[in-house]
């Protein structure tokens, strides 16, 4: 409870509307929420979430809470941990104006796919069971 109560306070601190309070409970709830620590300092998150009509696992809603974690590999941590669950293929959509994330999937083999709504690209990076 501790634990999430110190999540959602840090998405709410970042005010980001693509990562709500009711986001990050339902993916607690559903056991789908990542969370990088370090000692009893929560540093970022990301959810693992399956979308069956795409056939791949959406890794979404990726934060570092505090701009003193930022950069210092917190996303690539979690991006490598999801990849090293073997769930299956995994795919990201970020935004094709956030350079750092887009240089951090490519960094972790996800392959550029196409863009969509003007401002989303898909990467996707497939795994053998």
């Amino acid at each position: 409870q501790a634990d999430a109560i110190h999540i959602i306070r840090a998405i709410q601190n970042e005010r980001m509307d693509y990562n709500t309070t009711a986001d990050v409970k339902n993916d607690i709830a559903l056991g789908r929420l990542l969370v990088a620590v370090d000692g009893d300092k929560r540093l970022g998150s990301l959810a693992i979430v399956y979308k069956p009509h795409r056939g791949y696992y959406a890794l979404m809603r990726g934060c570092v809470y505090s701009k003193q974690s930022r950069g210092k590999g917190v996303m690539t941590a979690l991006i490598k941990y999801a990849i090293s669950l073997n769930l299956g293929d995994l795919g990201g959509t970020p935004w094709n104006t956030n350079p750092a994330i887009i240089h951090i999937f490519q960094k972790c083999g996800f392959q550029y796919q196409y863009t969509f709504n003007k401002f989303y690209d898909f990467y996707k990076k497939s795994l053998d069971k």
